[in-house]
C-alpha cells in the first residue's frame, strides 16, 4: 500500500499545482491565536526551527516563514518535495524538504523547536503503529519544544465505513478523493485517549476540536498543542 499511496499523492499534488497557497485555519489559530486554554509564546518563533510534517502543497509554510522560523518539510516522495521547494521559492520563502515517513524522520535528535503535523501524523505505515510515529516525532523535538497536530475524530467523514484494525487504527475505504483508500489512519474517540497516547513523551496537551461541514464533507478533527517532556520531568 505504501508505494500505491505515494503514486496517488504524486498524482494528486501534480493535478493541483497552484501558484499560491493559503494556510489551514487551525494552524493560524495555533500559532497566532490567544485562547483560554492556549496562550502561545510568540517570542519563541523567530530564528527557531520548525518541521512541517506531511506538508503537502506547502500551504502552511509561508506562515511559518513569515513568523521568522527556519522551515523544514517532510513528505513521502521526491516529486512532492521538489514541487514544494520550487513553489515556496517562487513565493519568496526558502525551505528545506526531505523524503521520509512519520516513523522515519531523517533529522538528528532534538533538531526542532516546533513540529507541525496538519492532517498528517495519523497515517500509519504497515508494520508500525501510531505509537511509533509519536516516538519518532518526540525524538526530533527539543525538550520543551512544541508539537502541533490534528487527528481524526471517529465520526469524521474519512472514517465512514473504515475497517477497524484495532487500537484506533482504521483502514480507509470511502475517501471522496480516492487518494487515501487502503491507507491506515489513527482516530481518537475522546480527548482522554489523546492524552494517554501522548504520555510520557509529551505533556500539557491543550486539546480542541474542529467540526466543519464543507458543503457535504463533514470534517471532524482534534487539534492539539503539546510540549515535549523535559529531561527529568
Amino acid at each position: 500500500m505504501t508505494l500505491e499511496l505515494e503514486t496517488k499523492y504524486d498524482d494528486f499534488y501534480r493535478a493541483r499545482d497552484s501558484a499560491h497557497v493559503y494556510p489551514v485555519e487551525f494552524v493560524v489559530r495555533a500559532f497566532l491565536g490567544t485562547y483560554p486554554r492556549l496562550k502561545p509564546d510568540k517570542s519563541l518563533y523567530f530564528g527557531r526551527r520548525v518541521l512541517d510534517l506531511g506538508f503537502g502543497d506547502g500551504r502552511n509554510m509561508p506562515l511559518l516563514s513569515n513568523l521568522g522560523m527556519e522551515v523544514h518539510g517532510l513528505e513521502i516522495t521526491d516529486e512532492i518535495c521538489s514541487r514544494g521547494v520550487q513553489r515556496l521559492a517562487a513565493l519568496g520563502h526558502k525551505v528545506e524538504a526531505k523524503v521520509g515517513r512519520n516513523h522515519q524522520i531523517p533529522y538528528a535528535d532534538h533538531f526542532f523547536d516546533h513540529v507541525l503535523a496538519c492532517h498528517a501524523c495519523d497515517y500509519v505505515d504497515p508494520g508500525t503503529t501510531f505509537a511509533h510515529n509519536l516516538a519518532e516525532i518526540a525524538r526530533v523535538i527539543k525538550p520543551g519544544g512544541r508539537f502541533i497536530f490534528s487527528a481524526p475524530i471517529s465520526t469524521s467523514y474519512i472514517m465512514a465505513g473504515a475497517v477497524d484494525l484495532g487500537d484506533g487504527h482504521m483502514q480507509i475505504v470511502n475517501d471522496p478523493s480516492g487518494v487515501r483508500n487502503g491507507a491506515v489512519m489513527k482516530k481518537f474517540d475522546t480527548s482522554a485517549e489523546i492524552e494517554a497516547a501522548l504520555a510520557p513523551q509529551f505533556r500539557t496537551a491543550r486539546i480542541g476540536a474542529a467540526r466543519n461541514d464543507w458543503w457535504g464533507i463533514d470534517e471532524q478533527v482534534w487539534i492539539v498543542v503539546c510540549e515535549r517532556t523535559r529531561v527529568g520531568v
